[in-house]
């Protein structure tokens, strides 16, 4: 009797104790008005059972028909939805506002610029800067004029056949892309094309995985995730992709860094210029992660993060784009006449350079639209480490969750008007655009944690384009009312970016 007495006086006082220190976080999350969401039993049912599709489905309906600053508390996890673009602002520029919540670690990489906290990402952006600001892209146009070229030559042979998804094809030259960058040859254009769609539907099947996770909170405990199907599909996915290559690229660069310190350049240059040889080691970024005393920890993750970052964001952009070019011919129309302009009417585009791709101004048009129909991250998260205040007076509380619902914002018809569910390059004219807060357009997100690789996934983005158009007339049987998507940590089209081609007539 006595030890239960004593039992309930603990349990008790740790209560009490629990929400006394809480008091100010719980008074300012009472504050916020709730959010739409179905806390019904058969939402609760709906939530627990939702795939990536339902889950999309239900968080974008919430966001939708949400007005101002709202919460939902999943568990006990404090949501704060924002999305007004002021307010988004305020939380996108606040240094307290900086860093990513807990759960965003469930992506494997906590030492990486993308899901890091603040040290980590400082410190990493430092390292890294330098090879994706704009010198260090200019530098990358000739692989990637190289790399499109013999992606060109893979992708013909879906020439003149029925609709394929484009997005296999785009990822792996993403994926060709970015691993030369860091130094080390995939090849994955030249393997057989089950084994190239394998790859990605790991990769994919691992992002599905941890998006379901974040937002079925009953599945945060380790304990409990490491009994679910879910945690064996995320294994697997994930050890026949980007992990596939990462101890790979890793091992590559420290033989190859080690090969300079002891002038061993043999097997790196065919015709023995041991000095190009030992400045291409020497001025490639692997090199720097690993000589800036990084830990292996977050060497790992950074690499990881990149190789999954640039395919992904890069391939799901182009893809989105080649399939509303094929659902609006118009407007295709009007992309390859400008090609024509620039680069005369052959079907092989020249390399391209900097200058070329300047001149491009009805693409760029384009390619943001493509952008803000269909963001490659249709939401994105920050942790409140001290209180902030919104435009409207709402102050969020320290220790909430912030998510800024950027497909929500991107689809405002208060924002872009009533037709803002259209297709429609010529809103983002300069005189259009000065009417739009510059908060309401966030494909990269903004602020400090803007993605990094933001100009190096343009520039290959066009480049892509650019030779894909000028050779090819694309068409879909695919409707954009009709679309349906995926909430996989990015946006994913349901049906596929199925699309047809056939050579331009010239």
């Amino acid at each position: 009797m006595v030890v239960a007495e004593v039992f309930v006086f603990i349990v008790t006082f740790l209560i009490i104790n629990y929400f006394w220190k809480q008091r100010r976080f719980l008074y300012l999350a009472s504050k916020i008005p709730k959010s739409n969401f179905d806390f019904s039993l058969s939402g609760i049912l709906k939530l627990f059972t939702a795939d990536s599709k339902e889950l999309f489905e239900m968080s974008y309906e919430s966001f939708k028909n949400s007005i101002g600053t709202v919460k939902t508390w999943m568990g006990p996890v404090l949501l704060i939805i924002v999305g007004n673009p002021e307010d988004a602002k305020i939380v996108l520029t606040s240094k307290d506002c900086i860093e990513k919540p807990n759960f965003m670690k469930f992506f494997g990489a906590p030492e990486s610029i993308l899901f890091g906290d603040y040290g980590p990402w400082h410190a990493h952006r430092k390292i890294l800067n330098p090879y994706f600001n704009a010198q260090g892209v200019k530098a990358l146009i000739p692989l990637f004029n190289k790399k499109t070229r013999i992606f060109m030559d893979v992708v013909k042979e879906m020439e003149g056949k029925e609709e394929f998804n484009i997005f296999y094809y785009l990822t792996s030259l993403a994926l060709e892309t970015i691993t030369k960058v860091m130094d080390f040859d995939v090849n994955i254009l030249n393997l057989e094309k089950v084994e190239r769609e394998g790859y990605i539907h790991n990769l994919r099947e691992f992002f599905k995985a941890v998006s379901l996770r974040i937002f079925k909170t009953w599945l945060h405990p380790e304990i409990i995730y490491q009994k679910t199907q879910t945690f064996k599909d995320e294994q697997g996915a994930m050890n026949k992709s980007a992990m596939k290559f990462t101890r790979e690229i890793i091992n590559n660069a420290r033989k190859k860094i080690n090969d300079v310190e002891n002038n061993n350049f043999s097997h790196l240059n065919n015709n023995n210029n041991y000095a190009d040889a030992k400045e291409c080691v020497q001025k490639n970024f692997m090199n720097d992660l690993i000589n800036n005393k990084l830990e292996d920890k977050e060497i790992f993750d950074e690499v990881k993060t990149i190789l999954v970052a640039a395919q992904d964001t890069t391939a799901n952009s182009s893809s989105s784009v080649l399939l509303l070019l094929a659902m609006h011919k118009d407007i295709q129309d009007k992309v390859v006449a400008e090609l024509h302009q620039i680069f005369g009417k052959s079907l092989d585009a020249p390399f391209i350079d900097q200058e070329q791709l300047n001149q491009l101004q009805y693409m760029d048009l384009v390619i943001n639209e493509a952008m803000r129909l269909m963001p490659v991250v249709p939401i994105v998260f920050r942790k409140v480490n001290n209180e902030v205040t919104l435009s409207d007076g709402c102050i969020l509380p320290k220790g909430g969750n912030i998510i800024i619902p950027i497909y929500k914002i991107h689809h405002s018809k208060d924002i872009w008007g009533n037709d803002a569910e259209q297709f429609r390059p010529d809103r983002f004219e300069k005189e259009n655009l000065e009417k739009i807060h510059p908060y309401a357009f966030m494909p990269f997100t903004k602020g400090p944690r803007m993605c990094l690789g933001y100009r190096y996934a343009m520039t290959l983005m066009k480049i892509q384009l650019v030779n894909f158009l000028m050779r090819y007339e694309v068409d879909t049987s695919l409707k954009f009312e009709e679309l349906e998507y995926e909430l996989n940590t990015t946006l994913n089209v349901c049906q596929g970016y199925m699309i047809s081609i056939k050579k331009r007539q010239t």
